[in-house]
């Protein structure tokens, strides 16, 4: 058990937020962000441009014609879909020791997570999924787990392998002083990642809303649709099938999001060997 005096004293040790990662962010959020100011933002970076490349260029991605430029991706893949890729490569850059099996299997988690959710919340409206808003609080839902296994890996590890979907936040409680929402709460606060994130966060176990369903209800139906897909950490409480995941949506999403399961986790497995 992690001494009770200062339970977030392994959190404070850990490095900043990445500050290409913040600057997307602050760029994201702007509504008159433009293609030119993510491509000048991404240039800024030699590794995050290398490493988008190669994505880009992956068998998943990839077309006929290599592309060498960042603007060449942009044209491939669309601006949307670029910004998003950057602030996951900004993230797994913060994850310096991502060849550790759990760390990375918690990574992909966060990462296919933000791949649903952005099939999820273009199928609720043309509001919801004009920008990455899903996909990218998606990704960052589950900072805390990344952020106490980081700190504490052996505790955090020893945590999971006895943990089950339905007494992860308590065995969490009793091991650190907080659950991986409350240190992902702190961990948003502490580099300034913005209210909305911090409320996915702090809210993403909450079942989705059956009245007024907003962002936050696309992202929690996405991470149960990720791990009943089998991108979980460890075995969920409890798994749904595909027609109860349309039911969470509103009515005339249930119309618009009707993937085969099978294929849907073969195309988001792909995505993620691509980001390995």
């Amino acid at each position: 058990m992690v001494s009770s005096s200062d339970p977030y004293r392994g959190l404070r040790e850990l490095p900043p937020f990445p500050a290409i990662a913040t600057k997307l962010l602050r760029v994201l959020s702007r509504e008159d962000s433009d293609l030119r100011d993510i491509q000048n933002l991404i240039r800024t970076d030699a590794a995050l441009s290398t490493e988008l490349l190669r994505i880009v260029n992956s068998a998943a991605f990839g077309g006929s014609m290599p592309i060498s430029s960042i603007q060449a991706a942009v044209m491939r893949l669309g601006f949307e879909r670029v910004k998003g890729f950057a602030m996951a490569v900004s993230l797994k850059g913060f994850l310096h020791c991502i060849r550790i099996d759990l760390l990375r299997r918690l990574w992909r988690h966060s990462l296919a997570c933000g791949l649903v959710a952005n099939d999820v919340a273009n199928a609720c409206s043309t509001s919801m999924g004009h920008d990455d808003r899903a996909y990218t609080t998606a990704l960052l839902h589950d900072i805390g787990r990344l952020g106490l296994f980081s700190a504490h890996p052996h505790e955090y590890a020893a945590v999971l392998e006895q943990a089950t979907g339905a007494d992860l936040r308590e065995r969490e409680r009793h091991a650190f002083g907080m659950d991986h929402c409350q240190a992902g709460v702190w961990l948003a606060e502490r580099w300034q990642l913005g209210e909305e994130i911090r409320h996915v966060i702090a809210t993403h176990h909450d079942p989705p809303s059956t009245g007024d369903f907003q962002m936050a209800d696309a992202v929690r139906v996405a991470i149960l649709l990720a791990d009943s897909l089998g991108f979980d950490v460890i075995a969920p409480a409890r798994t749904f099938n595909l027609a109860e995941f349309r039911a969470m949506l509103p009515r005339p999403a249930q119309f618009r999001f009707d993937p085969d399961p099978e294929l849907f986790k073969t195309q988001i497995t792909e995505q993620l060997d691509a980001f390995d």
